[in-house]
């Protein structure tokens, strides 16, 4: 579109489930992101790969940030950069690693935002070590229509820091953000992977691991075969060989829907899984791999996602305590196998960090989980609801495009005291998405 003007779009959700039409810009100079109208609902958006319409709502202005890309300040000494929001993970990356130097928290898509996983505060392959992204974030810069651009970091306007992070673009638009970066300890992985039987043994071997990277995969369709799975583990390495580099096709929500329907059925599902297994158990147990690879997994193998097709998919991320992980997965086998539910893939994280403004934080397991689309996925999903809050449990709203209010005031373990914040910061609440609206947050 051309930059600056206003024109009508359909956004959708990253897993297909929900869709509307709103107004979108996609400003190429601060002159078009400051509207003269500053009473004009707006969201700002990123690459849009959330499961929640956190980036787009009714009767709200989508200011698209992808062309604010530049580069803007590099500290070699304190290994800091600034950059504007709108630069991608994987421009990040090409840009650090020729310099020996890398960003420890990557999500699973390298087309994701600096500014979306700042809104977000996304988790990389081992939260446990590195925390989530905030954490390493030094400074802010916040564009709010009625309040113009402020800076703040923990030190200097430390409540709209807070707010920001994880705060899904509420407080306002994310300009600039500078980051802390890591120096590269190797240009490789050395990534193992370990059959396990069930997740009692993927917990197990996960807490005892010393790994870089650390994350399980694991079948979830009901059956005898539930839980069976594969227990990855990276560490960096020095190696002589000539590393391939990544190359990846990139997908948005609508190449991923091009199916008219999903490929994923019970059957479907249950090969699937018994190839990964069978392909694993083949494989050598451990293969050296470039950085890039190792933290975008998912790039260089989209036919996961693109099965689903305009079905889409439903899935949910939850953070439970250690006390309660063996309980809680148990139970999750039995709703599982007790509903048929039509489960696909299930994936384990130790996870440690402190809970911020809407986003899922604190110490336990991750546990995501994956379903095609049919007549009882939304009965399981209420179900499983039910079992997270239960289980003491914290969803994870950006993988979640449908969660009730009711069940986020209960697991969202920050939300009533963000709420109140927000409603001090801006009494007009002048950002809006779909997702602040089902969350009553207007």
């Amino acid at each position: 579109m051309t930059h600056g003007i206003v024109r009508k779009t359909c956004f959708t959700t990253f897993d297909g489930t929900l869709s509307l039409s709103t107004t979108h810009q996609r400003p190429d100079r601060f002159s078009h992101l400051e509207l003269p109208d500053t009473t004009t609902h707006r969201i700002p958006r990123g690459g849009g790969y959330s499961y929640s319409a956190s980036s787009f709502g009714e009767s709200s202005l989508v200011q698209e940030m992808t062309c604010f890309n530049r580069f803007l300040e590099f500290n070699p000494q304190q290994a800091t950069l600034k950059l504007e929001a709108g630069v991608s993970l994987i421009d990040l990356m090409e840009w650090a690693l020729p310099r020996k130097l890398y960003f420890p928290v990557l999500p699973g898509y390298p087309l994701i935002t600096v500014g979306g996983c700042v809104a977000a505060d996304v988790h990389g392959k081992n939260p446990y070590i590195d925390g989530t992204f905030a954490d390493w974030v030094n400074q802010l810069t916040v564009f709010h229509p009625q309040k113009g651009y402020q800076s703040c970091s923990r030190e200097v306007n430390p409540n709209l820091f807070a707010m920001t992070c994880g705060g899904f673009g509420l407080t306002g638009i994310i300009t600039d953000i500078t980051l802390q970066l890591a120096e590269l300890p190797s240009p490789a992985i050395a990534l193992s992977r370990k059959s396990v039987h069930g997740l009692e043994e993927a917990q197990f071997e996960l807490a005892s691991s010393n790994a870089d990277i650390a994350y399980s995969w694991h079948d979830a369709t009901a059956g005898a075969n539930f839980g069976a799975g594969i227990v990855y583990a990276g560490h960096w390495t020095e190696s002589t060989q000539q590393l391939k580099p990544m190359r990846f096709r990139p997908m948005t929500a609508s190449t991923r829907a091009k199916l008219p329907l999903s490929a994923w059925n019970r059957v479907s599902a249950r090969i699937a899984n018994s190839a990964v297994l069978l392909h694993n158990r083949l494989k050598n147990d451990v293969s050296v791999t470039g950085v890039l690879d190792a933290c975008f997994p998912f790039a260089s193998n989209v036919y996961f996602h693109k099965l689903f097709g305009k079905t889409g998919l439903r899935e949910s991320q939850f953070l439970v305590s250690e006390e309660n992980v063996g309980q809680c997965t148990q139970a999750l086998k039995e709703l599982i196998c007790e509903t048929s539910a039509p489960t696909m893939m299930l994936s384990l994280k130790r996870f440690k960090g402190t809970q911020k403004s809407l986003s899922m934080s604190g110490t336990g397991y991750l546990v995501a989980i994956d379903c095609y689309r049919n007549a009882r996925t939304e009965v399981f999903f209420q179900r499983l609801d039910q079992l997270i809050v239960e289980m003491g449990g914290q969803i994870n709203l950006s993988k979640d495009s449908r969660v009730p209010p009711e069940i986020a005031a209960l697991t969202v373990s920050g939300i009533t005291d963000f709420k109140n914040n927000l409603f001090e910061y801006d009494p007009q609440r002048i950002m809006r998405s779909e997702l602040s609206a089902r969350l009553g947050l207007l």
